[in-house]
C-alpha cells in the first residue's frame, strides 16, 4: 500500500488528481471513469491536486534520483530552508554523513539544537561539494570555506536545486 500512497503523493505533485481503488470491483472502475463522485461514491481514496506544482526537474529529484548522502544541519538552516526558500549554506551543517561526489543527490535532515535525537528528514538536493570538501567547510561562514576552498560556490546546495519534503 505504501507504493500506492507515494505514486498518489508523485501525481498529487504534479497536479494530477490521483484516486486508489479496488482495480477487482468492476463499479469501482466504472464509476471512476466516467467521473462520478471522486470521494462519495466509495470507489477509492481520492487525493486532491496540489495547488502549488512541482517542476519536473524537481520531480525527478525528489522520487527518482538516488540520494549518496545525508547533511545534518541547525534548526537556523531548517528553518530557512522550511521558510525562506533559502539555499543550504555550509555554515548551517552540523554533520556529513556517506560518501559522495559534487553533483550528486543528498538528503537533508534537521536536529533540533543541543539534541542527539534522530533528525527530521526535511529536503532532499544537489550537492555542489564532495562529502570530503563538506567535511573540511561544514559549521564555517563563506568567507573562511574560500580560505579553506578558494573555488568553493557559496552553496551548498543551491534552492534551484533543492526540493522540500
Amino acid at each position: 500500500m505504501r507504493s500506492k500512497v507515494v505514486a498518489a503523493e508523485m501525481a498529487t505533485a504534479a497536479g494530477i488528481a490521483t484516486t486508489i481503488g479496488n482495480g477487482r470491483r468492476p463499479e469501482a472502475v466504472a464509476a471512476l471513469l466516467e467521473g462520478r463522485g471522486r470521494r462519495e461514491s466509495g470507489a477509492g481514496t481520492y487525493f486532491p491536486p496540489r495547488e502549488a506544482r512541482y517542476s519536473s526537474f524537481k520531480l525527478w529529484l525528489k522520487y527518482a534520483k538516488p540520494a549518496r548522502g545525508l547533511l545534518i544541519v541547525d534548526a537556523g538552516a531548517a528553518r530557512a530552508l522550511r521558510d525562506g526558500s533559502a539555499s543550504l549554506l555550509p555554515v548551517g551543517i552540523v554533520e556529513v554523513l556517506g560518501e559522495f561526489d559534487a553533483g550528486d543527490a543528498v538528503e537533508i535532515a534537521a536536529r533540533p539544537d543541543g539534541e542527539s535525537s534522530v533528525a527530521a528528514p526535511l529536503a532532499k538536493g544537489i550537492c555542489n561539494y564532495s562529502a570530503a570538501e563538506l567535511k573540511r567547510v561544514a559549521g564555517l561562514k563563506s568567507e573562511a570555506v574560500r580560505q579553506v576552498l578558494p573555488r568553493a560556490t557559496e552553496e551548498a546546495v543551491h534552492r534551484d536545486y533543492l526540493v522540500l519534503d
